[in-house]
């Protein structure tokens, strides 16, 4: 039995995703297929657009499986989410993961992931960024490479990376991305349009534009419940930047070379989430690095809790059909397998938990981790 594990994201999910999940099964000839998803909350530092469990069930029409990417690695730097997402493949006994890249270069990548090691690039990369530079400049400049103008194969790396250190013999798979660029806020004149693109039109209302590149009644139930933003989270952040000693939002991880101060000293000035990031962002502290700065913020991440941080032995289950359901009950029962969320099991996904409720407080929604089951699509 083939195996095939996709690490994604979903926000939201669309046709371009279809594509990728029936181009990795025809690739690798997958008897069970698998999306390891964020839950509701992004890498980019966003809250998602809708929440986990509708994203779940748009999903499940086409893969096997939907289990949620732990909070930590889903809200994390590259590396890390990679690692999150490595990890649960390993745990599902995945013989594969397919990962989308603008290069489409499985070789190119696993080259330049092998130069990665070197003492000199990681020296290069480093003082690049002391200069300023971010980290997809800083890697582009230090391996002499220009793949790297897309954020799929710079994670494409991290992927590698992880099975790497995870010591697995997960066999990596890349499918050239296809339609629009990642970050192109424009709906396309191609086949395919991008999660930015789309999350873009159903914020302006404009569902039957998004409807053309994702499911329809997905784009319906977002513009039902109201897609949610960042600016959603200012009011929060405003409060708890104000009452916050920089002493305090020092412990907060990944603020450095004394940020808490810029914060402190500039959330005054602004009404918008949007004003404010444009405020204190610079080359070196990017809107997407201050972007999880700002969530690390909101759920009181400290570096103390990431440092004690550990990949979890369980795996949370949103969905599945009764292939994937078929599935989960060959694994090991040393595994813990969470479909239905109680006083047992919580302490597995605590984080999960709180992000749930946190991104409840500003969608509104009543479907929380408990009183949600598990979809089962027959």
């Amino acid at each position: 039995m083939i195996i095939t594990s996709l690490i994604t994201e979903y926000n939201p999910f669309h046709n371009g995703h279809i594509h990728h999940i029936e181009a990795s099964k025809r690739l690798t000839g997958a008897d069970v297929t698998i999306a390891i998803m964020s839950g509701n909350f992004t890498q980019r530092g966003e809250i998602a657009v809708t929440d986990k469990f509708k994203r779940a069930k748009a999903a499940i029409g086409h893969v096997d499986l939907v289990v949620e990417l732990p909070f930590i690695n889903a809200v994390s730097f590259a590396d890390d989410f990679a690692l999150g997402g490595v990890h649960i493949a390993k745990l599902l006994k995945s013989d594969n993961i397919v990962f989308g890249s603008e290069s489409g270069d499985i070789a190119e990548l696993s080259r330049l992931q092998s130069l990665m090691e070197d003492a000199d690039i990681r020296s290069s990369m480093q003082m690049l960024q002391k200069k300023g530079y971010s980290y997809p400049r800083a890697l582009a400049a230090s391996l002499q490479t220009e793949l790297f103008e897309g954020a799929n194969d710079i994670l494409g790396l991290s992927y590698l990376k992880a099975l790497e250190k995870l010591q697995s013999d997960i066999t990596p798979h890349t499918i050239r991305r296809v339609g629009n660029d990642y970050n192109d806020p424009a709906l396309s004149e191609r086949r395919f349009s991008s999660a930015t693109s789309l999350r873009n039109a159903l914020w302006e209302g404009n569902i039957e534009g998004a409807s053309r590149f994702m499911p329809a009644t997905l784009a319906q139930e977002i513009h039902k419940d109201g897609p949610l933003t960042n600016e959603v989270l200012f009011p929060s952040l405003k409060l708890l930047i104000h009452r916050s000693t920089p002493e305090e939002l020092r412990n907060i991880y990944t603020m450095t070379e004394g940020l808490e101060h810029r914060l402190i000293s500039r959330i005054r000035r602004h009404s918008t989430y949007a004003s404010f990031l444009e405020d204190v962002k610079t080359k070196r502290y990017t809107r997407t690095r201050l972007n999880r700065l700002m969530l690390y913020i909101l759920f009181n991440l400290t570096s103390t809790k990431v440092e004690g941080y550990s990949l979890p032995q369980a795996v949370r289950v949103l969905a599945m059909n009764r292939h994937g359901q078929a599935y989960l009950k060959t694994l090991s029962q040393d595994l813990e397998i969470i479909t239905n969320v109680n006083s047992t099991n919580r302490h597995h996904i605590q984080n999960e938990i709180t992000a749930t409720d946190v991104h409840n407080i500003f969608s509104g929604s009543k479907h929380n981790d408990y009183n949600t089951p598990v979809i089962i699509e027959d």
